[in-house]
């Protein structure tokens, strides 16, 4: 039977063509999407403690920032952007909490960024959270709660440092602006604007 397309059979050929095409074409995108997602996981949260490196007291008022960033592979490397952060306080106890971004699945996001300052203190400056366990400042882990010990610095050291705000929204980063302009305040140097 002779169609507009040519004969049945060479039209039926051309579409089994075209639907293993389309097929293939679907089949490598689906590959390449997930090879840059992350699989199902769990996000958070995160908790800690963080003590005196000296007297080895729990350390209340020390400001703990995580930040998530977008992580997507391409060809020529991995780009990330900024998707989320959060802060907080530790309490009387050292003690502080960081609610993650929940259950994620075929995720781009990546695990919490965290980074830890008390004016007069060194800091942990944004690391990766597993990172942390590697860290060389002997951080001890109790199950899966750092216990992060901060020394006191000399004014000379804290004039040798520079430590300065995430490049996160100034909103999402209020403790930490604070905390920093009680640094800045001590040292001579000008302080962020009040409210960021």
């Amino acid at each position: 039977m002779e169609t507009a397309y040519g004969s049945s059979r060479t039209f039926k050929g051309r579409m089994m063509i075209y639907n293993r095409s389309l097929w293939m074409v679907i089949l490598l995108f689906i590959t390449i999407t997930s090879i840059s997602c992350k699989p199902a996981r769990y996000d958070g949260p995160y908790r800690g403690k963080v003590i005196d490196a000296e007297t080895g007291k729990p350390n209340e008022g020390v400001v703990v920032l995580g930040v998530w960033y977008k992580e997507i592979s391409t060809a020529g490397g991995g780009v990330s952007s900024y998707y989320d952060a959060k802060e907080t306080v530790t309490d009387k106890d050292g003690e502080f909490e960081i609610e993650g971004v929940k259950r994620k699945i075929f995720t781009y996001i990546g695990q919490m960024n965290v980074l830890i300052f008390k004016a007069g203190y060194e800091y942990v400056g944004s690391y990766e959270w597993d990172t942390l366990k590697v860290d060389p400042r002997k951080i001890t882990w109790e199950g899966e709660k750092p216990i992060i010990p901060l020394r006191k610095l000399t004014m000379e050291e804290r004039r040798a440092r520079h430590v300065d705000k995430e490049t996160v929204p100034d909103d999402k980063q209020r403790m930490l602006i604070n905390e920093l302009n009680k640094e800045y305040k001590v040292l001579g140097i000008p302080p962020y604007p009040e409210g960021g």
